[in-house]
């Protein structure tokens, strides 16, 4: 091989070389929006009907263990509150109203007294001062209903209870 023909082989690879091996960069900038999640559900027991159809019952009151249970998922630190939406029952008779306070509640399993329901929202799961963490979870409420003998009887005494999930 004469030594003009070994100059361009020897260019030839060099070019080649060369054209082919080259890197090239793109960049790509990902924005990722999460907004807070605040996420409270009724899971079991939304509407518990409680019938006093003994009179052993209204003596001592109605026990309903695990009668609602509540979900909850967020995302930022968090308390859960309780309360009537109005201090009394709507229904019965005119002028003898049946307080919310009749219900007492608490969270199951704890063995804790029953606290009174009442129109002021109180802490059910941790309080505004001392919030529980990020994550996903359920309680399960105990109610009590001891109306006694003081109100008369009706078939339409309603109460709504609010379950509220807040960061502030």
């Amino acid at each position: 091989m004469s030594r003009s023909m070994k100059y361009i082989v020897f260019l030839i690879l060099l070019w080649g070389s060369d054209g082919l091996a080259q890197t090239r960069y793109l960049m790509k900038t990902v924005d990722i929006v999460i907004p807070t999640v605040l996420d409270l559900q009724i899971t079991t027991g939304a509407n518990p009907i409680v019938d006093f159809n003994e009179t052993g019952k209204i003596d001592a009151g109605i026990e309903l263990q695990s009668a609602t249970s509540i979900t909850y998922r967020s995302n930022k630190a968090w308390f859960i509150t309780i309360q009537a939406a109005n201090a009394n029952f709507s229904g019965g008779l005119a002028g003898t109203p049946m307080p919310a306070s009749v219900i007492g509640y608490r969270l199951s399993g704890t063995g804790n007294n029953y606290t009174a329901l009442t129109a002021t929202a109180q802490p059910l799961v941790a309080t505004t001062s001392s919030k529980n963490v990020r994550g996903t979870g359920s309680y399960s409420l105990d109610f009590r209903i001891d109306p006694g003998y003081i109100y008369p009887p009706a078939q339409d005494y309603t109460l709504q209870i609010i379950y509220t999930i807040s960061n502030l």
